[in-house]
């Protein structure tokens, strides 16, 4: 096994440490934020925190039961999250989901952020990016830790992905968080949802 930029890649064909994209595609936003918040050095932050894109490995340290301080995720199982690391991987420039590894506590994974790029025929065949599923583990929070994973992705869709627009939902009390990153509500916009399915009793019970 070696090491590069403090991620583990193995070369013996074991693919348990692939990635969902290229970390190296991270690597000048992480250089330009380091400029503002020198807590962040390569891609470590406080000298307690790798980050860096989903691994497939990430199943095994907590990933999904971090999600589930989030929303409901149901139960799923290690076959299920490879078939889905797989579904988004084999969509380029789509998918990015940032992790936040405790390089101190057997690679437990306790931050997420994701960054959606909708690739679209009008701008003249623009991106527009969305940022979702933000969760921090309770144990972190406090640390700045989704502020980070907000601010980069941030810089990310703009720099590297190239968005016209970025955007995200949030509940009522989480808009003041995300306007310090220059989110604000936009005149004669309105967000509608309607929900298709929800989670059964049965399922509810199993996550509960």
């Amino acid at each position: 096994m070696t090491e590069q930029n403090g991620l583990h890649s193995k070369s013996n064909g074991d693919h348990k440490d692939e990635y969902l994209f290229n970390k190296n595609q991270l690597q000048s936003v992480f250089k330009e934020y380091s400029l503002k918040d020198p807590k962040l050095v390569d891609n470590i932050y406080d000298k307690k925190y790798l980050l860096r894109p989903l691994a497939l490995s990430d199943f095994h340290h907590g990933f999904v039961d971090l999600l589930r301080q989030l929303t409901e995720c149901g139960t799923i199982t290690y076959n299920d999250y490879l078939k889905r690391f797989q579904q988004m991987k084999q969509c380029p420039n789509t998918y990015y989901v940032l992790v936040v590894e405790d390089v101190n506590s057997d690679q437990q994974i306790v931050g997420t952020a994701t960054l959606v790029c909708e690739k679209k025929f009008i701008r003249q065949l623009g991106v527009r990016g969305r940022v979702e599923d933000v969760v921090v583990h309770d144990r972190c929070r406090g640390q700045q830790l989704g502020k980070l994973m907000v601010d980069l992705l941030t810089q990310f869709a703009r720099d590297v992905c190239d968005c016209y627009k970025i955007s995200l939902e949030c509940k009522d009390h989480l808009v003041t968080f995300y306007q310090q990153f220059g989110y604000d509500h936009e005149d004669k916009q309105n967000f509608l949802c309607q929900r298709f399915k929800t989670l059964s009793t049965n399922q509810r019970e199993a996550i509960e």
